[in-house]
């Protein structure tokens, strides 16, 4: 048996009267890449919040190995408690600053570590001389992150602001900051979840790097691919209880998403009925010449031209960052710095207001952020939209009773747990958060849905009950855009296939059985 680098035991974790983690027992190898699965809920970011110090613990106790191979009890009241003793984080929902640039976010990274918390043998380049540092001049937090960026193969533009990157990218700032700390202990919450497949694999290439290094890599994942492809041995949590310890292998994907819902769960299908050759095309969205900047002025997206139909679901596949969330956010209106025409219904909206009232529903890509509003209540969350408010209004003044009437059959129709109203957004997972974002959009039945990465950080269950209401949306004859950088969803639920690359639109409908043909359109070849 290998040495025990982190190790909990009988760890509970309360919240008033809702027990989040129940008495979980976990072990961590070194030099061991250990997956842990569970549906939305089930504990596994409270385990890991945990185990980084942003939470402590009910009851039992957790202890590590830390740098100078010293094993104590793990006290952390903070992250930098966690970070001292060797642990670093991904979150799934970043921890950067907005408004500061991707090198100062390293910077701040490596100053959380006290001087002298680092022993004199570092396995990470000649990054230790920074930690702990309190000041840095801003071509040396430059060269710092371009120095990981090479040696990782994490590309990212030190000098960019944070709130200008996209999804994608952010997570490669998070990725950064925690091998920048010299983390012997690394928790990845969900970190292939904007890759393309040839990412995965050189990313992949990375883990085991680090794995032959001696790092023991606690990997967060509802790719079950990926999972069964990287891991030594897997824990499933539900509801709170840790249900399963094995070795990888011992069960197959299918299983394993018995063991994390408690019950068998069938697969999502795609029919090939709901266009046929005998119907006339009738376009819903027509986009002609479309041309956006980014928020730094460059272009974001380049010359595209495409059109959807009712009765079909258009995939657009593509690594986050190349003009996904730009093609996207000018559709809706809310960017004034493209030129080409957008076209809904035959009329051509200017602003968000007008694409909203010409029946086109919008799932965003950070539910977080642009999704949802965490301190709202359930209720309010849900009528917020143009259409739902305008719905519920009386003489341009909200009626309660409608608004409250409203929410309650959407927490029915769309099982969104608790089924409380009046509870804050930022008291649900983020499957049930994202159910309140499918509940208000697609509740309206809009003729265009625009959906991006509507699964992200979703578990199997969550994922497949998003995938039922899109193909719900087709065969009802309404016009889906999903824009995904989970390859696999696209293939799944798309009838044309296109590939967004640099800003540019590649039509890959012919290439959908070609796993590596896509992978290279989509890195740019």
């Amino acid at each position: 048996m290998a040495e025990s680098i982190l190790e909990l035991r009988n760890v509970t974790k309360t919240f008033g009267d809702f027990v989040a983690v129940d008495s979980v027992d976990f072990a961590l190898q070194a030099g061991e890449i250990h997956a842990i699965l569970g549906e939305n809920g089930a504990g596994k970011s409270t385990l890991m919040n945990l185990i980084y110090g942003l939470y402590q613990p009910s009851k039992g106790r957790i202890y590590v190995t830390d740098r100078e191979n010293w094993r104590h009890r793990l006290r952390a009241k903070s992250p930098r408690d966690a970070i001292a003793s060797g642990i670093g984080m991904v979150h799934q929902h970043f921890m950067l600053v907005e408004n500061l640039t991707v090198a100062e976010n390293i910077a701040l990274s490596l100053g959380q570590l006290r001087l002298g918390t680092v022993g004199d043998t570092s396995t990470n380049g000649n990054y230790k001389k920074w930690l702990g540092k309190f000041r840095f001049k801003k071509e040396e937090a430059v060269r710092i992150t371009e120095e990981l960026s090479e040696r990782f193969g994490l590309a990212v533009d030190p000098t960019a602001l944070v709130r200008t990157l996209s999804v994608g990218l952010k997570q490669r700032v998070e990725i950064l900051k925690a091998l920048a700390v010299d983390a012997r202990i690394l928790i990845l919450d969900e970190p292939t979840a904007v890759l393309s497949p040839q990412e995965v694999e050189g990313f992949f290439t990375i883990l085991r790097k680090l794995q032959a290094d001696g790092r023991a890599i606690i990997f967060i994942s509802h790719k079950m691919k990926e999972v069964l492809d990287i891991s030594d041995r897997i824990t499933v949590l539900r509801r709170g209880k840790k249900v399963y310890l094995g070795k990888t292998g011992e069960l197959t994907a299918r299983e394993l998403a018995r063991e994390m819902i408690g019950e068998e769960i069938s697969e999502v299908e795609r029919s090939d009925s709901s266009i046929l050759e005998s119907d006339p095309p009738d376009n819903v969205l027509q986009l002609s010449n479309l041309t956006v900047l980014g928020n730094r002025a460059e272009v974001a997206v380049s010359d595209v031209s495409m059109e959807t139909r009712r009765g079909e679901i258009i995939g657009i596949a593509g690594v986050d960052g190349n003009g996904q969330r730009e093609l996207a956010e000018a559709i809706m209106g809310l960017r004034h710095n493209a030129s080409g025409t957008i076209s809904i219904l035959g009329a051509n909206p200017k602003g968000i207001n007008a694409v909203r009232h010409r029946s086109v529903g919008y799932i965003p890509e950070d539910r977080q952020t642009t999704g949802v509003i965490a301190a709202f209540s359930v209720t309010e969350n849900l009528v917020l939209n143009v259409t739902h408010l305008e719905n519920i209004a009386q003489w341009n003044i909200l009626n309660q009773k409608k608004k409250r009437e409203t929410a309650e059959n959407l927490i029915a129709d769309y099982d969104i747990r608790p089924p409380n109203p009046d509870i804050p957004a930022s008291a649900l997972s983020g499957g049930n958060q994202q159910k309140i974002v499918i509940a208000r959009e697609i509740s309206l039945q809009p003729d265009l849905l625009i959906a991006v990465n509507p699964t992200r950080g979703l578990d199997v269950n969550a994922a497949r009950y998003v995938h039922e209401n899109l193909l719900a949306q087709r065969e009802k004859k309404k016009s889906v855009l999903l824009i995904s950088t989970e390859l696999d969803e696209v293939l799944l639920l798309s009838d044309r296939l296109y590939v967004m690359s640099r800003g540019k639109l590649i039509e890959a409908t012919a290439q959908r059985n070609n796993i590596e043909a896509l992978g290279l359109l989509m890195t740019g070849f």
